[in-house]
């Protein structure tokens, strides 16, 4: 069974499952999450002997990658996201900014068909200053390096665009959403 208490094990698997095309070599890692190499390599050993990551020599350097055949490998995904990937940043960083009433994650994330290149769709509702909404939420993309789409719209606004069928905001109430706030 994998510990998840380790910072070292949420921020390699937290990057690796918001990346699961990627392959990380371990000083990368250290200069990415900003951890120790001893203890980094010793953790690296520990989750592929799990199994849950596969390693590959190439030249000097190891590796590292999600192993999507691992029996757990869903589980982990979501257990990952929901405690200490994207939702819970997501979710941390909104409940920062003065007038967010609530925030989905909507689209190809919200319905498990994201892939490498998906951004991440928000839907926030309230009345939050944009300029404050993006100040925040760049910070979050630099450390995530994936981008996200911010859609910020009032309550009454959202509520006029529901009467009027408004299509974009019916595909997103239609579709499978995650809350965060």
């Amino acid at each position: 069974m994998i510990s998840l208490n380790s910072k070292i094990t949420k921020n390699i698997l937290g990057y690796l499952f918001l990346h699961d095309t990627e392959t990380l070599y371990v000083n990368e890692m250290i200069r990415k999450f900003n951890i120790d190499k001893r203890n980094t390599a010793k953790k690296l050993k520990e989750l592929e002997n799990e199994g849950i990551l596969n390693s590959e020599k190439r030249g000097i350097e190891i590796y590292y990658s999600l192993n999507k055949q691992y029996p757990l490998f869903q589980e982990y995904k979501k257990i990952i996201f929901k405690t200490y990937g994207i939702e819970h940043q997501l979710k941390y960083c909104l409940q920062g900014v003065k007038g967010v009433k609530e925030a989905y994650i909507v689209g190809s994330y919200a319905k498990n068909q994201m892939d490498s290149s998906s951004d991440i769709d928000v839907l926030v509702i309230g009345n939050a200053d944009t300029l404050e909404l993006n100040k925040k939420i760049s910070n979050l993309q630099k450390n995530i390096n994936r981008e996200l789409n911010i859609i910020n719209i009032g309550k009454n606004e959202l509520n006029k665009k529901k009467i009027a069928k408004d299509s974009f905001i019916e595909n997103i109430f239609k579709n499978k959403k995650i809350r965060l706030i």
